[in-house]
C-alpha cells in the first residue's frame, strides 16, 4: 500500500498566492500532523491550507536550527544588524501587502493594521543602530565576556498582533546570534512565513528562524517550550474557557474625560477587543460616571464603519464564527441579564465582513456583595470582542477589590502621578499598569 500524499501548504490569491520556496523552509512541519482551512476574515472563502507541527517536527527543527546558529552566531554584531535593517527596509516598501495579508489573515482594520505596522518598525529598531567606530587616540578598554548566546529561542506570537508580537520577540535573539524557532498559529502561518522569506533574503541564513504550526496551548507547543535552550513566555498565556479574566481601566475622578474617553475607546474597541491587553472593563468614578458614558456612547456610534480592509474604517473582525457567534450571543442577552443594562448595543454586520460585529456598551448593577461592583461570575463570562463594561465607583478601595478579579494589564487615567497609585496594587493580579 503506498503512502498517503503528504498535505502541502496552499495560499490562495488572498494571502498572495502560493509561497515561495524559503517561506516553505521556514515552517516546521512535515505533513504527518493535523491540517487546518483557514479563511478569510474579510471575505469568508478559503484563503490557506496549513498542516500543523507535530512534537517530531520541532525535534527536528532544534537539531536543523542548532546547524545555522553556528553561522549566524560568527557573524559580526555590525552584519547581524545590517540583515534586520534590510528587513526593516522590505516592511516599510511592502506596507500595503502587509496590510492585505492582517485584513485577511487577522482580520484587521485600517486603523489597527496601520497601528500593527507602526508596532513592528518599532520593534525592528534596534536593527537600524550602527556600531560606531573607536575614535583615534581613544584607549582599548577590556571588556568582560559576553554569555554564549542560546542555541534555539522559543517564542510565542499573538493572533490579534501576528506581526508585531512574532518580530517583538524574534529580533532581540537574532541581534543575539541565536537560533528563533517561533510558535505561531495556523491563521497567522502565511504572514509568519513570507516574513522568514524576507528575512533569508535580506541576508539572515537559511534555517536560522523556523516557525512551528499549532494551536495555543497545543502538545506540540508544550514540548517545544520544554526543549528549547530558551523560552520567552508569551505576555498571558491562553486563558482556559470561562476563566478568562478583563483588562481593567480606571478613570479617576482627576481625569481629563477627553483623554479618557480616546483612551477607553482604543482599549475596548480595537482589534475587536481581541489580545490581552484590551480593556473592557471600565471603573469610573462618581463625578465623570455620567458623561463618561455618554462620550464614550457617542465614539462608538461615530467610528466609520466598512470592510477591515478598508483603510478609514475603525472595526476590525473576530477571529471566526465561533467567536463571532458568542460575542453576538452575548450581545443579545444584555436586555434580559438583571446585573447589566444596555448603552449601546450594536449588531453584527455580515454586510461588511463575515464575522464583524459592531461595539457594545452596557453598564453594571451591584453584585451581591456590598457596595457598587459587579458579579465577579459575569467577569469572567465576557467574551472577547468590541466591549465595554462600565463599572461606576465611588471609593479607591472599590477598585482595588474589583482588580482582584481582572487580568494583568490595567491603565490609569489620571491628571495627577500615578506611582503611589501603581503601588497600590502590590499582590494583586494586575501587574502590567500604565
Amino acid at each position: 500500500m503506498s503512502p498517503l500524499p503528504r498535505p502541502r501548504v496552499t495560499a490562495t490569491a488572498l494571502l498572495g498566492g502560493p509561497l515561495p520556496a524559503a517561506a516553505l523552509h521556514a515552517l516546521a512541519t512535515r505533513g504527518s500532523g493535523p491540517v487546518s482551512e483557514v479563511q478569510s476574515l474579510l471575505t469568508g472563502r478559503p484563503a490557506a491550507t496549513v498542516p500543523h507541527s507535530t512534537p517530531a517536527d520541532v525535534f527536528t527543527a532544534i537539531a536543523t536550527a542548532a546547524d545555522a546558529q553556528r553561522v549566524w552566531a560568527r557573524r559580526t554584531e555590525r552584519d547581524r544588524r545590517a540583515a534586520l535593517a534590510r528587513l526593516d527596509r522590505w516592511i516599510a516598501r511592502h506596507r500595503t501587502y502587509l496590510g492585505e495579508l492582517l485584513a485577511h489573515g487577522a482580520g484587521l482594520c485600517g486603523r489597527d493594521t496601520a497601528a500593527e505596522l507602526r508596532a513592528a518598525g518599532r520593534a525592528l529598531r534596534p536593527g537600524r543602530r550602527t556600531v560606531l567606530p573607536r575614535p583615534r587616540g581613544v584607549p582599548r578598554i577590556r571588556e568582560l565576556p559576553r554569555p554564549r548566546p542560546a542555541t534555539s529561542v522559543a517564542t510565542h506570537t499573538d493572533d490579534s498582533r501576528p506581526l508585531a508580537s512574532l518580530l517583538e520577540a524574534a529580533v532581540p535573539a537574532l541581534l543575539d546570534g541565536s537560533a528563533v524557532l517561533s510558535h505561531v498559529s495556523p491563521r497567522a502561518a502565511v504572514l509568519a512565513a513570507r516574513l522568514c522569506a524576507a528575512a533569508v533574503a535580506a541576508g539572515l541564513p537559511a534555517g536560522i528562524w523556523r516557525l512551528v504550526i499549532a494551536p495555543p496551548g497545543s502538545l506540540t507547543a508544550a514540548v517545544l517550550d520544554e526543549h528549547a535552550e530558551t523560552v520567552i513566555p508569551p505576555c498571558c498565556p491562553a486563558p482556559c474557557p470561562g476563566a478568562r479574566r478583563p483588562g481593567l481601566l480606571v478613570v479617576r475622578h482627576d481625569a481629563r474625560l477627553r483623554t479618557a474617553v480616546a483612551q477607553a475607546g482604543r482599549a475596548c474597541f480595537s482589534r475587536a477587543g481581541q489580545g490581552c491587553t484590551a480593556a473592557p472593563l471600565i471603573a469610573v468614578h462618581d463625578t465623570h460616571h455620567g458623561t463618561f458614558l455618554r462620550r464614550l456612547a457617542s465614539l462608538a456610534a461615530q467610528l466609520p464603519a466598512g470592510a477591515p480592509g478598508v483603510r478609514s474604517s475603525a472595526l476590525s473582525s473576530l477571529p471566526g464564527r465561533g467567536p463571532c457567534a458568542d460575542f453576538a450571543r452575548f450581545a443579545r442577552s444584555i436586555a434580559h441579564d438583571a446585573r447589566l443594562h444596555p448603552v449601546l448595543t450594536g449588531g453584527h454586520r455580515p454586510d461588511l465582513a463575515p464575522y464583524l460585529h459592531e461595539p457594545v456598551i452596557a453598564g453594571t448593577a451591584g453584585g451581591p456583595g456590598p457596595g457598587p461592583l459587579p458579579d465577579p461570575a459575569l467577569l469572567t463570562a465576557l467574551p472577547p470582542g468590541p466591549l465595554a463594561l462600565v463599572v461606576r465607583y465611588t471609593h479607591w478601595s472599590d477598585v482595588l477589590t474589583l482588580a482582584r478579579h481582572t487580568g494583568r494589564h490595567a491603565t490609569l487615567i489620571t491628571n495627577g502621578r500615578s506611582a503611589h497609585l501603581a503601588a497600590q496594587f502590590a499582590g494583586l493580579r494586575a501587574a502590567d499598569i500604565h
